[in-house]
Order: C-alpha cells, then structure tokens, then sequence
C-alpha cells in the first residue's frame, strides 16, 4: 500500500520488524511511551491486529491525536473483563451471571449465589490464560488461587458456565454502523477451560439464530462503545439462544482475519488498515463477493515437551498456507492455551470436507523432534 511504517517493540523477534521502515524500542503496554513515538513520527494512524496486548495504548494515542479507532474507555473495556461484563449486563446484553472476587470470604458467600458449573476468570489476559472451569465446589478455592495467581490485578470475576456449543463472530464498525457481523465454527477442546485450536467458514447455521447472534453482537457492541474498529466476539449456543462470552475492539487471531478475506473475497487487512488511516473501509467492503469456498484454519500443538531438535515442513499441498512459531532450540511447553501453539495452518477447498483432507495431509506430513 506504499504506508511508511513505524513499529514499536521490545525485542527483534517479531515477523513485523525487517518490513518496517523505523523501529523503536517501546512498550505497547505503556500509553504514554506509545504516544511520545506517534507524535514524534506524526502518524496518520495507529494499529495493533489480532491482539489485546497494546489495545489500550492504540485506544490512547487515539484519542490524544485525534485519530479514527476505538477510544480508551472501549479499548480499557475491551482488555478488562470485569468492566465488559458490567458493560454488558447493564445494556441488557445475554451473558452469564457473574460476581467480581477479592479474597476467600467473598468466594465462600458467591458459592451460594451461583449454580455450578461455574468459571474462574482472571479479567487482564487473553488467548483463555488465566481461566479455570470448575465442576464442583472443591475445586473453586484452587481456581481462584491460580487466577490470583496469573493477574496482575487484585480481584477475579466467577461466572456462570453456560454448556453449549461454543463459536465465535468477527464483525466491524465504521461511523458506528455495524457493517457485518460474520459468526464462524470453532474447534474446540477443553484444559484448564474451553480453549478453541480451529476456526472455519460458512458456519451453518438457522435463519432465527442468525438474528439473534447479529441483535446480541449489536447490543454488546454498544454497551463497550467500540466504534472504528474491527470486532472480535466469543459466543456460546445454549438452546437456540446466543450468550456473549466477551468481545474485543480488533480482529480475530489463530488465522480468522485471513478466514474472513476469504469469506468476503477482500483484504481484510487492507480494509482494518484503510480505516486506521482516515480512509473509507467500505469502499473495499463493497467490493466483496461471498466465494463459494470453504475456509478452515487450526493452530498446532505438541503433545510432546522439550526443547527442539529438528523440523520438518512439508512442501506446500494446495491451497494450504502455514506459518511456524517455533525453531531448532526453542523450549515447547504443554499446551494449555494460546501461548503455547507452536503454528498454525490453514488451507481453501470447495467443501469443508476437501479443507480437511488437505489440512490433514498437511499434518500427517509436518513433524518435530525433540532432544
């Protein structure tokens, strides 16, 4: 697109670095530190995709340079579990019951005040670190002992935990018109929480659940004020009836923004970029066509742990893109959420069945060795 760009990071370790054109050393946790580098470089936009980490520093900089993205408050809401629950509870949005924890005396008292199951939440971290299901009283206090643990914060919240089939939606806001709310199937499997390893599009779904997801997305949307920004949202299906898990002012990661591109047709980077920078993202969304494909994308985990000593990819089989987080020397852990993915593939077909015979062609093939 011809952008200068200017990035800011701590370390050299990230794909970004060698595309950019000027680099700080800066802490995208730190507004303030975030803002000095914007306004320096007089920038014409600021971005941060498929992540919460440094969402709060975007939504500053925004705000003190008057440029179009989500504000402060939505991105301190966005990052804040607490304050989105409150958030949504308030505008009336379908969510789980929940209770903000300080110490042991207030969990004791809202063990009568909840049905079980029940799920721990530390309220600062994303990629589903710092949450905890709880299927019987005794395994609360051990709960609330790791999310204290995981936060920085002095409270957790518990909630309600609705047993359904969990999905997600991406969606985006322009001038606060919500331009399209797109839900997608998730791959699920369950450690310390519901943690999803695969996302794919067209989810099938019927025309009355389709309404609902679009009303609940739109509510949820308003209460946390996101506006001029993409939209990523975690549902769960109770019944015919769609609870908001949470939702975040920026797109999705583990490949849903590439799942949505395809969807569409469009560049969905493009478009989330075109608007950081005061351009108008529909012209590039009323370019889309609906392609007639399926898109299926799933993040790699090892079963094994240790440091590694080898891989192997294999070469590319069809429509399969594939990125790798790992190298020879890296420590790999036992996966518990995001943090611990060591890639992620995802492939095109004319059907989801043709996506997963590619894609397990792919992994049948891939391997990792360790010393």
């Amino acid at each position: 697109m011809g952008v200068y760009t200017v990035v800011t990071s701590l370390t050299d370790n990230y794909p970004c670095i060698p595309l950019a054109d000027k680099i700080y050393r800066a802490d995208i946790l730190n507004p303030q530190d975030i803002f000095a580098v914007a306004e320096k470089e007089n920038v014409d936009g600021v971005i941060i995709c498929c992540s919460d980490t440094g969402l709060h520093s975007v939504g500053y900089v925004c705000d003190q340079l008057n440029l179009v993205g989500l504000t402060e408050k939505s991105a301190e809401m966005s990052s804040d579990k607490l304050l989105m629950k409150e958030s949504l509870m308030n505008k009336g949005v379908r969510t789980a019951r929940f209770k903000k924890v300080k110490d042991h005396k207030e969990l004791a008292n809202l063990a009568k005040e909840l049905e079980l199951p029940l799920i721990v939440k530390a309220t600062d971290l994303q990629g589903s670190k710092g949450i905890y299901i709880v299927k019987d009283i005794e395994q609360l206090e051990s709960a609330f002992e790791k999310a204290m643990n995981d936060t920085r914060r002095t409270y957790c919240i518990v909630e309600e935990y609705i047993e359904g089939r969990e999905f997600g939606a991406q969606s985006f806001v322009y001038n606060n018109e919500v331009l399209f709310v797109l839900p997608h199937g998730d791959e699920i499997i369950v450690r310390n929480t519901a943690v999803p390893v695969g996302h794919y599009l067209p989810y099938e779904i019927d025309s009355n659940l389709q309404k609902d997801i679009i009303e609940q997305a739109t509510r949820a949307i308003e209460a946390l004020g996101l506006n001029n920004c993409a939209v990523n949202i975690d549902f769960i299906e109770k019944e015919g009836k769609a609870y908001i898990i949470e939702l975040t002012g920026r797109a999705g990661a583990n490949c849903l923004t590439e799942l949505t591109s395809n969807y569409f047709g469009i560049d969905y980077y493009e478009m989330i970029l075109t608007m950081a920078l005061g351009g108008d993202p529909r012209e590039i969304f009323d370019q889309r066509r609906v392609v007639p494909k399926a898109s299926l994308s799933k993040m790699i985990i090892s079963d094994r742990v240790g440091k590694v000593s080898s891989i192997h990819v294999p070469e590319r089989i069809g429509d399969t893109a594939f990125e790798l987080f790992i190298e020879v020397g890296s420590e790999v852990r036992s996966f518990t959420n995001s943090n611990d993915v060591i890639g992620q593939v995802i492939t095109i077909g004319d059907s989801m069945q043709d996506c997963h015979e590619k894609l397990n062609a792919f992994l049948d093939e891939f391997s990792v060795t360790f010393e």
